[in-house]
């Protein structure tokens, strides 16, 4: 195993924060990768404001496209935060398959949802209820299509996935949880930046593309140059990610 390397911004985090020179380490070595000095100061601050653990994954951070540190959080950490709450008192939340019965009036927090043992069909949605103790319940419905990835556990367990989706936004909205966004919201590129589920990525690649041209300019042969340019000129969306893998690889 390597040895965690401490640095001057991890002591100096630690005596202000709470945690071990090691502790710091680690958690921008895990957690909260490529993040600066102040901006790990940043994270480590929201998760001593809200009580939540980045050890145990609780709570955690990635970079938007325009390089701002976005904090985020699972279902379960939404749920940890919430029940703190002395208000707290319980969610309730299921899948909606499309041969259930079911109606949702938010308005009126009235939830009419029935299904026997027959063939359900598939999942279309998920709601959620979360109830406090001093008010009426926040009710949150999601559609699978909006949310589903289509792979890992979106693909082996989805309706739990969906509930989770629901869960999350019930809990962040009935409790007034802010400052943190829900990791079900973003999709996680490759080279670590989280984009809007859904968002078309084309404008963020040209930015990417061409901050990359400019950041290899000294490398680049005339060849490249030309080839790079044309797919800039030409709007070659199709082309986009192959030119930034080939420059990144430069």
């Amino acid at each position: 195993m390597n040895e965690i390397e401490i640095k001057k911004s991890h002591e100096i985090i630690s005596e202000n924060f709470g945690f071990t020179n090691e502790q710091v380490a680690v958690i921008q070595n895990t957690v909260a990768k490529n993040t600066t000095a102040t901006e790990l100061a940043y994270f480590i601050n929201v998760c001593k404001t809200v009580d939540l653990n980045p050890f145990i994954k609780e709570i955690w951070c990635y970079k938007d496209n325009r390089d701002n540190l976005l904090v985020f959080a699972g279902r379960d950490g939404f749920l940890a935060k919430a029940q703190r709450s002395p208000y707290f008192n319980g969610i309730r939340s299921s899948e909606v398959c499309q041969n259930d019965e079911f109606s949702i009036d938010i308005a009126n927090n009235k939830i009419t949802h029935l299904f026997g043992k027959g063939n359900r069909g598939e999942i279309i949605g998920a709601y959620c209820l979360a109830f406090r103790k001093d008010g009426e319940p926040t009710i949150e419905y999601a559609e699978f299509k909006t949310y589903n990835k289509g792979c890992n556990a979106w693909k082996t367990h989805p309706a739990e996935m969906i509930k989770k989706v629901a869960e999350t936004h019930a809990l962040k909205k009935g409790f007034g949880i802010s400052g943190i966004q829900s990791e079900y919201d973003f999709d996680v590129k490759r080279n670590g930046v989280a984009v809007p589920i859904n968002t078309d990525t084309t404008v963020y690649d040209l930015k990417t593309l061409k901050e990359l041209y400019d950041l290899k300019a000294k490398v680049l042969t005339e060849d490249d140059r030309l080839n790079i340019d044309r797919v800039i000129e030409n709007k070659e969306v199709t082309s986009y990610k192959k030119a930034i893998v080939e420059l990144k690889k430069l």
